[in-house]
């Protein structure tokens, strides 16, 4: 057999083939990495802003403490995980079982964190609007911290659990994880709480809010400026097909489309803070989009 032949990791069609396949998989996963480096200094610069205005005692430090949560769960993904992840594909190094093993928990653990952290998110955005009066004595800081904590304790304690409970094996040193069927309960739960909640929980508060505004527009029109509505959107999987499996060109490049943009998520992130938020807008981002660049609101 020649030396230089390789079984092929999926069928050509007539618009996708193997070699224009694993082209753009490459080409992803080198932008995936840059835009990790990228996107780690923003959330350096949301985490140092949250923390101030959390000192300020501004009024509105539950928003900031939530979004500080998320931002450290979105952190662990962009600084080590994903990097760790991309670079071992592109085969530019070589981790020890111990460091895949490390990378693998905290992906798991920062992606339950980030998204609870975004249900709490709206939730508190939630309380905002429905009860302004009685949200400061509702939604208090000790409270705040208080849940935060209890958010990673009980991710840190679910993910150790389905490690302990062995709900999945480790393959190839653990470079790749494959979850047991008869331990599939585990896997729908933490689907549930990283992908369906938050989505869902962004729709309800969303729709709500809109509501809000449609039935007071008439009062809005007076003189109280119209709040901007943003929904941080997130969709979780975990996994995902392997090259491996022998499919079609097409359904490959269509299902690692969808898990490369499952990664995007912890890396535009930041970025919607600082375009949406006014208190963590860049005053260069304001002036080229004519936005304001003074906090006037809690949420907007």
């Amino acid at each position: 057999m020649d030396e230089n032949y390789s079984e092929p990791v999926c069928i050509d069609t007539s618009i996708f083939t193997q070699n224009a396949v694993e082209l753009y998989f490459q080409s992803f996963e080198y932008f995936l990495l840059v835009s990790c480096f990228l996107s780690t200094a923003l959330q350096i610069y949301v985490l140092a802003t949250s923390v101030s205005y959390i000192r300020r005692a501004t009024g509105d430090e539950c928003l900031h403490i939530f979004l500080l949560s998320m931002t450290l769960g979105d952190l662990l993904l962009t600084s080590f995980c994903y990097p760790i992840e991309q670079l071992r594909q592109q085969e530019i190094i070589t981790p020890p079982r111990w460091i895949n093993v490390t990378q693998q928990f905290l992906t798991w653990l920062g992606l339950s964190a980030s998204s609870v952290s975004l249900i709490l998110l709206n939730v508190d955005k939630l309380l905002y609007f429905k009860s302004p009066l009685r949200y400061t004595s509702i939604v208090t800081v000790s409270r705040g911290v208080y849940i935060v904590l209890c958010v990673w304790t009980g991710c840190a304690v679910f993910v150790s659990l389905c490690w302990y409970l062995e709900c999945f094996t480790c393959e190839d040193d653990c470079t790749h994880i494959a979850i047991l069927s008869n331990k599939v309960v585990m896997y729908i739960v933490f689907t549930f709480s990283a992908c369906i909640a938050p989505s869902l929980t962004s729709l309800v508060v969303a729709v709500y809010i809109l509501n809000v505004v449609s039935s007071h527009r008439s009062t809005l029109a007076k003189g109280m400026r119209s709040p901007e509505i943003f929904i941080l959107r997130t969709h979780y999987a975990n996994h995902v097909p392997s090259l491996d499996s022998l499919s079609t060109c097409f359904t490959l490049f269509f299902s690692w489309t969808f898990s490369y943009l499952i990664s995007l998520n912890a890396i535009l992130n930041p970025i919607i803070t600082v375009t949406v938020l006014p208190q963590y807008r860049f005053v260069w981002l304001c002036r080229l989009f004519g936005c304001t660049d003074r906090p006037s609101a809690t949420y907007v």
